[in-house]
């Protein structure tokens, strides 16, 4: 049996040597190793082959050919080291229609966060997808070819979760930088929570899959930290967000066994959503959200802050738990309100 060979492990290294290069364009770079291995992997995917030689020799069969020189440009694109050409790109669509959209969508600007957002990032958000574009503009404003954002942003930010992929990603970072440009770090922390969620549901739904990984640390790395609050932030690694994913997809697979709709990982993700919001259990809820940490000293931090970031992160490990040991607890135990607030006095 041919094993499938893997190639996340040296996209990974080169996407953390280019985000700490902290270049004018070290984030782009990182992005093309994203969206070139995603167009990769997607095509092997869909081709059934288990190494770039083998897909090229599938995709571009005359360039193999005996006593021809060639590069093997395939195992680059591999790697996330070339981005493909006009010429390549026509010819992965020629086997798979559509595989170009992955790699040239839209949503790789918005996630380019060393780039202008302008015009507080509308023109990106005009360039998504139609039911995207419904998440975040009024679609009455819409219709009539005008383009307000909605006056409530929880209902936009739970519209982006219920279609968790790449598009609605690139919409909730683009709603993440307004927010951190304005200095709003509430509403930062706020969008940052719901796209931890939509984070981890693009990741088992949807072809960003191929590239869990190498997503995560991306946005660990670049993303995230617009999403403090003033005192305290996300507590993210991408060890902890691809246990997450394991737990996520196994529940929902569970769940589709059962009979359950909507828990197909294919699709959207409204269904999904409900696992990450409490309503299958709160040791769901906190075991794949995320842990928080103070963005100041102890004892610069008032009791109120060091209290919310205490309990918190007492009811995250207590989800992590009872999940890493593959049980199912909705509520907390009965004696757990003394632990949380034993560890909210803990210095």
């Amino acid at each position: 049996m041919n094993h499938m060979k893997f190639y996340g492990d040296v996209r990974l290294k080169r996407l953390i040597r280019h985000t700490d290069d902290q270049k004018p364009r070290s984030v782009g770079r990182a992005l093309d190793v994203l969206r070139v291995g995603l167009w990769f992997e997607g095509l092997r995917a869909r081709l059934g082959s288990t190494t770039a030689y083998g897909l090229g020799q599938i995709i571009q069969p005359h360039t193999y050919k005996k006593g021809l020189h060639h590069n093997n440009l395939w195992a680059k694109y591999a790697c996330g080291r070339h981005v493909p050409g006009v010429e390549t790109v026509q010819a992965g669509a020629s086997k798979v229609p559509g595989s170009e959209e992955l790699l040239d969508s839209p949503a790789w600007h918005a996630l380019d966060v060393t780039r202008s957002a302008g015009c507080s990032g509308d023109s990106l958000l005009r360039s998504l997808r139609p039911s995207v574009q419904v998440a975040v503009f009024e679609a009455r404003e819409l219709s009539a070819g005008r383009y307000v954002r909605r006056s409530t942003l929880g209902r936009s930010l739970r519209s982006l979760e219920g279609q968790a992929d790449l598009q609605s990603l690139a919409a909730t970072v683009v709603l993440l930088r307004n927010a951190h440009e304005r200095g709003d770090a509430s509403m930062a922390y706020t969008i940052g929570r719901s796209l931890h969620r939509s984070l981890l549901m693009a990741a088992a739904c949807s072809p960003l899959k191929f590239v869990s990984l190498e997503l995560f640390e991306f946005f660990i790395r670049t993303v995230f930290p617009m999403s403090a609050s003033k005192k305290f932030a996300l507590e993210l690694d991408r060890d902890m967000l691809r246990a997450q994913l394991a737990w996520l997809t196994g529940t929902a697979m569970q769940l589709h066994k059962s009979g359950k709709p909507g828990f197909s990982l294919v699709g959207d993700t409204r269904q999904l959503m409900r696992l990450l919001h409490g309503n299958f259990g709160l040791d769901l809820m906190f075991g794949l959200g995320p842990r928080l940490k103070l963005n100041v000293p102890a004892e610069e931090a008032d009791e109120d802050e060091t209290s919310f970031v205490a309990v918190h992160n007492a009811h995250f490990e207590w989800g992590v738990s009872v999940l890493r040991a593959g049980r199912c607890e909705r509520f907390p135990p009965t004696n757990y309100a003394d632990v949380i607030a034993e560890r909210a006095l803990t210095p």
